[in-house]
């Protein structure tokens, strides 16, 4: 845990798990089949998401084209 943001705890995820290193693969594979690539940081990001069936709150267009994330933008207005 990471405390020095006031009351709030903050879990950091590693990229330790081979899975999270498999749906990167996945997502790099598709993405430049389609050709459309993204940078490496943003599909570790991604697949790091993925994995631990997290929200993803982002506002970098690139991530709209990973299939398979669940993807917020809490600075675009309804």
């Amino acid at each position: 845990m990471f405390n020095c943001f006031g009351k709030n705890n903050i879990n950091i995820l590693f990229l330790d798990k081979i899975e999270i290193i498999n749906i990167a693969s996945g997502i790099y594979a598709n993405l430049r089949q389609k050709e459309t690539p993204i940078q490496i940081p943003g599909i570790l990001i991604a697949a790091t998401a993925i994995y631990h069936n997290l929200v993803l709150v982002s506002n970098d267009s690139d991530m709209l084209i990973i299939e398979g994330l669940i993807l917020e933008n809490w600075l675009q207005q309804s």
